[in-house]
């Protein structure tokens, strides 16, 4: 049996969600480590030592390397050259908020990190054809990201689901469900929640999840904001829920839009790289910063339950076509399978 080793930057988040799903190939045998113990850059720097000297050893025995976005890929860069391996770039993070000087560097990294891979899996076309540019001769492919589809929405369990979290009938619900950091804009969510209850809109914004911007997000608690933290009970929250709000500024692919989409939530997201085309008519999307714009969504969302079932009905059917977790794990062995067959690139 294939040993596939998968790499991840740091525990938790949706990297870690994303190789949960992949462990359902059981036709490989599947490990994981990460390179940082923390998702901070500056607490987690003096662990990537080890995590590298962990990845030489437990690389040795692997037939495949799967390493999940461009920063793990960079750190990763000499096991990529020994043995056949596939990028995620979920977001190309470190790539996108690098300038100047330091820009030049990660791109000449990232170059090299595209010659040396067997494959580089690219979550939305703009990833793939950012990458095309600092490498042609790259092989690159385009791998949406897939969520399980659920049951259809129950009368009951929304009645349940809505009396569990204190929400009267006549409101609407909105759902954020990200990291509170400052790509995924959470701030510009409640404010826009602000906004349109203070435009009479009957609304409040459910916003799970930690960060650094948890107190920020917390200062602001009031009728139209409910900081909730961090759960684990997110069926429950969809269920409850009638809007699904993400204003970020780049995303690889969302999961927890992808899963918003699938229990037939409409969706807002901004028009920042990464979500936007996962929506199509299921949503809107409204220019990254612009509160005022995402404001008046919410507010006509708010009024209209009619629009509201629509757009959701239109994300569930996106979702069983598009980005079904069938059709993805579908995808991947077959990546794997090829690499497991493969000598490295360089």
């Amino acid at each position: 049996m294939p040993r596939l080793l998968h790499i991840l930057p740091h525990e938790g988040g949706g990297g870690e969600a994303l190789v949960d799903v992949l462990g359902r190939l059981s036709e490989f045998e599947h490990e994981r480590i990460h390179l940082s113990r923390s998702r901070d850059a500056v607490r987690g720097g003096p662990s990537i030592a080890l995590g590298r000297a962990r990845l030489r050893r437990r690389a040795r025995d692997a037939d495949v390397l799967h390493v999940v976005g461009d920063a793990a890929a960079m750190i990763a860069l000499p096991a990529l050259r020994r043995r056949p391996a596939a990028v995620g770039t979920h977001g190309l993070h470190l790539l996108r908020r690098s300038g100047g000087a330091a820009g030049a560097l990660v791109r000449r990294r990232m170059r090299a990190v595209l010659d040396a891979a067997g494959v580089v899996l690219c979550s939305s076309q703009p990833e793939l054809d950012e990458l095309a540019a600092i490498s042609p001769t790259a092989h690159l492919r385009l791998v949406v990201n897939g969520t399980e589809l659920p049951p259809r929405r129950d009368p009951d369990a929304r009645a349940a689901a809505r009396a569990a979290l204190g929400l009267a009938d006549d409101v609407v619900a909105g759902l954020y469900i990200a990291q509170l950091e400052d790509r995924k804009r959470p701030l510009d969510a409640v404010a826009a929640a602000e906004r349109a209850v203070a435009r009479g809109a009957p609304f409040v914004l459910l916003v799970v999840g930690e960060g650094p911007l948890e107190d920020a997000v917390g200062a602001r608690a009031g009728a139209a904001v409910r900081p909730l933290g961090y759960r684990d009970d997110t069926d429950l929250l969809y269920a409850a829920s009638d809007v699904f709000v993400l204003p970020s500024e780049r995303e690889g692919q969302a999961l927890a839009l992808l899963e918003a989409m699938a229990h037939e939530l409409p969706v807002v997201v901004s028009d920042g790289v990464g979500n936007p085309e996962a929506v199509g008519e299921s949503g809107e999307v409204v220019p990254v910063g612009d509160v005022d714009a995402l404001a008046d969504v919410l507010v006509r969302l708010a009024g209209d339950p009619a629009e509201r079932a629509e757009r959701g009905a239109q994300g569930r059917r996106r979702v069983e076509t598009e980005f079904s977790i069938e059709r993805y794990l579908d995808t991947m062995r077959t990546v794997f399978t090829e690499l497991s067959g493969q000598t490295p690139r360089r």
